[in-house]
């Protein structure tokens, strides 16, 4: 029962040469070609998308979870990015755009991946999702994943991240927050047919990566369709200092997608996406490298060949004023996700194949409903049905012979999550909002097993709600207060995975493990006025039954510590997130922002020691100057303290420092160019002091000082 409690070589230097170059001609030679030109003043609409908007990319912004029309849930701290601000970040992939963003800390352990933390939690403890419907899987993984990075960037329109528990609307894995991707639809405002295309481009010097990216639309106001395909191709990543390019960690990517949007009615609609990405093979870098603490890899080979990532999507939305609702929409999704491995141990003889799979479909449905001036209703019901595929086989590279052997998941698994929920907005008073919300979670797992027979693990439930306050005494001041209570009930990866782990761990199975459930409090305050907007929020997590990796005492005869999973710690976490803007004329800003989390939790022995993996101080300094109509600039500042507070498997995990991970900062400049209506450029200098550090947990090095540039051409 779920508790209620190498070094750079003369070319790629010319190659380096060259995009600094054109970057430099973009930020200054190509203004001037424009300026001299004489364009029509219609040629940039100041109320089209083609504009550089003078606000913020990155907006304090209240939104609802699934619905970004959806005012719900107004105590909720959220951070918005739109379009904009995902292009001019010259994504490769989709992690990419969160670099930077405020209170996310982003760990690499590989490139083409990157996980997310959102205060001090990552992995299975922060739900990712792809137009409401879910990212995370059973066979997710507590530890940072690369599933994420198999979502085209340059596919999704905008990206709302939630911080803090969000269980009442999503059920599980929603303790540190939320990050809900919004894909884009081909929607057309004109009655006659009419068709459009783009093609966009990037290079980055740092890996020498090259992506492209093509689609076509075509549609009126009642039909529209699109497709698109991408690729990406990258060298090894080059660090900073005397660094040099770090070998392996090059890889490739390619996807596809299609799009159709019927608006039979003007207040009902009907969409179909299909989404594809595949990267081919991805070298794990930290296991084929020596690691702090090691005097040899823990791996020969570790490639994740490959991470496929297959989605289809259907929605039904109606907007139509009646007794029982003003708005419904069904969507039903469907994903499958490919995590297949070729592993083998340090200098072993025996090579293991794996092929692994989740196969994930996702039912829901919600309605809103109006009540008077002063309520806002919501509520929704929604199942989730996954089925694990998973084999491995052994050959020995030095005789030819293969076998079967266990594989890394119970092979024939399945995970099924059912939930109902309700919240509301109300106006108790003219200057005071409450929301409240609550969900009912049922869910059942089983886990095949050829010796045992199938393990039933019994039927689990879960209540769990949330309670805010928003008191707003002045225009544009804001006081938030809320309490809400999230849970993660453990997925097959935590009861059933067999195998190898990074830092040269080999996990046993657990079946017996309880829920992890997260008490959250915020304390915030807004100013949200025309020259200034300040939001700063205060937090205290109380986390229980935390899933950990717990030693067994014994070891592979490949030299593995043997682990296996165990609810054992009670963590507390406390923190506080910052951010203002300030204009500083008409065309000049000023944005600061920065977070911090102090994490403790228990010893299986006693006392108390640092929380694992929590991210260090860390933030952003700004100054965005709307140089003319066309062209953007911002010289920026990207920082974080030192992190001395190492947990005992921190200090063991080959990817930290055990004498702390050392503070950091960075110099960059960002700008975007409006050649004309229907061309853009984007170009960011990097690392100008070509600084050597590492973010806290990633496996790899930063890049040093380098250049990105990417254009967009529609027509």
């Amino acid at each position: 029962m779920f508790s209620s409690h190498l070094r750079t070589g003369p070319r790629w230097r010319r190659l380096f040469g060259a995009c600094l170059g054109t970057a430099l001609v973009a930020f200054f030679f190509l203004p001037a070609l424009s300026w001299a030109q004489d364009f029509p003043d219609a040629a940039i609409d100041p109320g089209t998308d083609s504009e550089i908007s003078q606000e913020q990319r990155e907006d304090i912004r209240i939104v609802g979870f699934r619905d970004q029309e959806d005012g719900i849930e107004n105590t909720v701290p959220a951070i918005f990015l739109d379009h904009r601000a995902l292009e001019d970040s010259i994504p490769e992939v989709l992690t990419d755009a969160l670099k930077g963003a405020r209170a996310v800390h982003l760990q690499i352990t590989t490139p083409g991946q990157g996980s997310p933390f959102l205060r001090g939690l990552t992995g299975s403890g922060v739900l990712n999702l792809v137009d409401g419907m879910r990212l995370n899987n059973a066979i997710y993984r507590a530890a940072p994943t690369p599933y994420i990075a198999l979502v085209e960037p340059r596919l999704v329109d905008s990206i709302e991240i939630v911080r803090g528990p969000a269980s009442v609307r999503h059920g599980s894995d929603a303790m540190g927050g939320v990050i809900q991707l919004h894909t884009r639809r081909p929607i057309f405002q004109d009655e006659g047919w009419e068709s459009r295309a783009s093609l966009s481009a990037l290079f980055n010097s740092a890996n020498l990566g090259r992506g492209m990216r093509a689609e076509v639309e075509s549609g009126n106001t009642q039909l529209g369709i699109r497709a698109g395909f991408s690729g990406l191709e990258t060298g090894n990543l080059e660090g900073g200092g005397d660094v040099g390019r770090q070998v392996p960690s090059a890889y490739t990517s390619l996807g596809g997608d299609f799009s159709v949007f019927w608006a039979p009615q003007t207040n009902r609609t009907l969409s179909l996406d299909v989404q594809y990405n595949k990267q081919p093979k991805t070298p794990r870098y930290d296991e084929m490298t020596t690691g702090f603490g090691q005097t040899h890899p823990s791996s020969s080979e570790f490639y994740y060949e490959p991470l496929e990532r297959l989605f289809a999507h259907m929605r039904y939305e109606q907007e139509e004023e009646s007794r029982y609702f003003d708005s419904v929409r069904f969507d039903v999704a469907y994903q499958r996700i490919r995590d297949d491995r070729l592993t083998r141990d340090y200098e072993s003889a025996i090579r293991s194949h794996e092929k692994n799979s989740s196969e994930l479909l996702g039912i829901f449905g919600v309605i809103r409903k109006r009540i008077g001036n002063k309520i806002n209703l919501h509520w929704g019901a929604d199942a989730y049905l996954d089925w694990v595929s998973s084999s491995r086989r052994d050959t020995n590279i030095n005789t030819g012979v293969a076998v079967n052997v266990p594989s890394r998941f119970p092979d024939g698994s399945t995970m099924n999550t059912y939930g109902v929920h309700a919240d509301m907005s109300m106006h108790i008073l003219p200057m005071l909002s409450l929301d409240a919300g609550i969900r009912y979670s049922y869910i059942e797992t089983r886990l095949p097993d050829s010796a045992l027979g199938t393990v039933e693990r019994g039927d689990q439930q879960d209540f769990t709600g949330s309670v805010g306050l928003l008191l707003e005494p002045w225009e544009s001041v804001e006081f938030i207060t809320s309490f809400r209570r999230g849970f993660r009930a453990p997925n097959i990866f935590d009861l059933g995975a067999l195998g190898p782990r990074p830092g040269n761990r080999y996990n046993e199975p657990n079946t017996d493990l309880a829920p992890e459930v997260i008490y959250t409090t915020d304390l915030g305050f807004r100013y949200l006025g025309e020259t200034i907007q300040t939001e700063i929020f205060f937090y205290y997590s109380r986390y229980d039954d935390k899933i950990e990796s717990v030693s067994t005492g014994g070891q592979t005869p490949e030299g593995r510590d043997i682990v296996r999973s165990a609810n054992t710690k009670k963590v507390q976490l406390t923190g506080v997130e910052f951010f203002e803007n300030v204009r500083l004329n008409e065309s000049l800003s000023m944005a600061f922002s920065f977070f911090w989390t102090w994490g403790e939790q228990s010893i299986r022995t006693g006392g108390e020691e640092p929380a694992d993996r929590v991210p260090p101080l860390q933030g952003k300094l700004g100054f965005p100057w709307q140089a003319s109509e066309r062209l953007r600039i911002e010289p920026y500042l990207r920082f974080a303290a030192s992190q001395r507070r190492l947990s005992e498997r921190d200090i063991r995990d080959p990817r930290i420092n055990p004498l702390g991970t050392p503070s950091w900062a960075t110099v960059n400049i960002s700008g975007q160019f409006q050649w004309s209506e229907r061309l853009s450029f984007s170009a960011e200098l990097r690392n100008l002091s070509n600084a050597n550090y590492r973010e806290h947990g990633s496996g790899i090095q930063a890049p040093g000082i380098g250049a990105a540039c990417s254009f967009q051409l529609t027509y």
